[in-house]
């Protein structure tokens, strides 16, 4: 597998586990919350930590992305200008190749 889809699919991962995590552990943690009781500050910790993890993951899955669409479409362009390989055994105009 190529390098990009390797990250790409590591970084989703990543991304999915700690989303996981913050709805399943943290989903009521809110910075700022008027009508109920504060939360802790592990718990708030806890939840930024699990929401960076997730926006950092999420970019890097986005650069990959960009990355290996550039890649692809650079390397369509570059087999497009270029001459295809001829086979060489072939007769041509009744003569062998030498």
């Amino acid at each position: 597998m190529r390098g990009e889809v390797k990250i790409l699919i590591l970084s989703l991962g990543v991304f999915a586990v700690a989303f996981a995590l913050r709805r399943v552990f943290f989903f009521d943690v809110m910075p700022l919350a008027w009508d109920s009781e504060p939360a802790g500050g592990g718990s708030l910790q806890a939840a930024f930590l699990l929401l960076t993890i997730e926006n950092i993951a999420g970019i890097t899955a986005v650069i990959a992305l960009a990355f290996s669409a550039f890649s692809l479409v650079k390397r369509r362009v570059s087999l497009r200008g270029r001459p295809r390989a001829t086979d060489t055994s072939k007769k041509v105009n009744g003569l062998k190749p030498s």
